[in-house]
């Protein structure tokens, strides 16, 4: 499976790394949410670009940020209404706003919506791959999970349009439910050979947030104080659960 390295945090090698979404509405509580995530062990952050009262002064608020947020990947995220976030934003003031944040240079990494369009995703991954910078694409369904082929489909056309990792968050309302994502992420891993965040919202999803490494899942999202998604296990929960099964998995022939 191909692997990168996002400011020497390595995907698609080991374990999933963890990730925690800061929700601040303003620079002082970003900062605050980032030192403590990034003291309990955190291995990337999303800022949630879409609890700013206004996302459209990101830029001058990530200049803020840029200084004294600590050193690790930052992803940043415009989740829109339609995906289960914030921002009410035209398709074309959400590019905007993307572009805007892949300039920044706290960024690491810009969260693509898959439903805005394959010109618009088109433009922004290439927008940051221009920068230095990775792509992921991502699509949720909070209603249910879609058909094994249906997500195989969405996350292998997200691949198609340049993501370095294509997102897929369902809704699990079955157990079900969390082994067909996870299988799918396996296809996606096998057919492509490409890393994927595969996560199972809800209860009955948690599996898929803690066993990501036997079906390519190279991201977990963990809750600190708050989670940002149904289902998120505590941080430092997870970190523990993972090495364990990554110990687990390391004496098992798991090669692809």
């Amino acid at each position: 499976m191909r692997e990168f390295a996002i400011r020497g945090v390595r995907l698609g090698a080991g374990a999933p790394k963890t990730i925690v979404s800061l929700m601040g509405g303003n620079a002082d509580e970003l900062v605050a949410q980032a030192r403590k995530a990034a003291q309990g062990g955190a291995d990337l952050l999303e800022w949630r670009v879409d609890h700013l009262s206004d996302p459209s002064r990101a830029a001058t608020v990530a200049r803020g940020l840029r200084d004294v947020l600590p050193r690790v990947p930052l992803v940043a995220t415009v989740r829109t209404v339609a995906q289960g976030g914030f921002a009410e934003l035209s398709r074309d003031a959400y590019a905007n706003v993307c572009r805007s944040l892949v300039r920044c240079a706290c960024t690491s990494v810009l969260d693509i919506e898959f439903d805005k369009g394959e010109r618009i995703v088109r433009e922004l991954v290439g927008e940051a791959h221009a920068q230095g910078k990775h792509a992921i694409v991502s699509f949720h369904d909070f209603a249910r999970t879609p058909s094994t082929p249906r997500m195989v489909e969405l996350m292998e056309r997200m691949v198609a349009l340049g993501a370095d990792l294509p997102k897929l968050a369902v809704m699990a309302k079955s157990q079900t439910d969390c082994l067909r994502l996870m299988e799918a992420s396996a296809r996606v891993r096998d057919n492509l050979g490409v890393p994927t965040v595969a996560i199972a919202m809800g209860p009955y999803g948690t599996l898929s947030r803690l066993a990501g490494e036997s079906c390519g899942s190279a991201l977990t999202f963990c809750s600190l104080d708050q989670a940002s998604a149904p289902g998120q296990v505590e941080l430092t929960q997870a970190r523990d659960i993972l090495a364990s099964l990554h110990a687990v998995l390391g004496k098992q022939d798991t090669t692809r």
